[in-house]
C-alpha cells in the first residue's frame, strides 16, 4: 500500500507500523493524507486542526465519495494541500479525527475496501 504525507511517500509495510505512523502525523495540525491501494483505491484526508474529512475513490479519474457530518451550517473550512494551495470545503464534510484515523486504519487492513461505518456523500 502507498502511503504519502504531504507529498512525501511514507513505508508503511504492516498494521503495527500504521498506527505509529499515524501517531506521527497527528501531530501536524494541518495535513494531507493519501494511501493508495494496488487495485486503484484510493483514501485521502484533509486536516485542518479539528476539522478533518475523508475522500474515497473507487479508480483512478472517479469523481469518488467525501465524508458527511450532521453539520449543515454552510460553513467553509480552509486545507492546506501539500502543494501549497488552499483549498475550502463545506463543514458539512469533516468527521471526527479518530473516526478518520480508523477509516484510514480500515482502508489500509482491508486491501482499499470503503470503511462503511463512515457516512460518505458522492463528491
Amino acid at each position: 500500500m502507498n502511503v504519502t504525507f504531504n507529498a512525501a511517500d511514507t513505508v508503511v509495510g504492516s498494521v503495527e507500523e500504521l498506527g505509529p505512523a499515524l501517531d506521527r502525523f497527528h501531530e501536524e495540525q494541518q495535513f494531507e493524507l493519501w494511501l493508495s491501494a494496488p487495485s486503484g483505491r484510493a483514501i485521502a484526508m484533509l486536516r485542518n486542526g479539528e476539522h478533518a474529512w475523508l475522500m474515497y475513490l473507487r479508480f483512478s479519474g472517479d469523481d469518488g465519495f467525501v465524508t458527511k457530518s450532521e453539520d449543515n451550517r454552510g460553513q467553509l473550512v480552509a486545507y492546506r494541500l501539500a502543494n501549497g494551495q488552499v483549498d475550502e470545503h463545506p463543514l458539512s464534510w469533516c468527521v471526527d479525527l479518530e473516526q478518520c484515523y480508523k477509516a484510514i486504519a480500515y482502508f489500509f487492513v482491508n486491501d482499499g475496501a470503503r470503511p462503511e461505518f463512515v457516512s460518505w456523500q458522492k463528491a
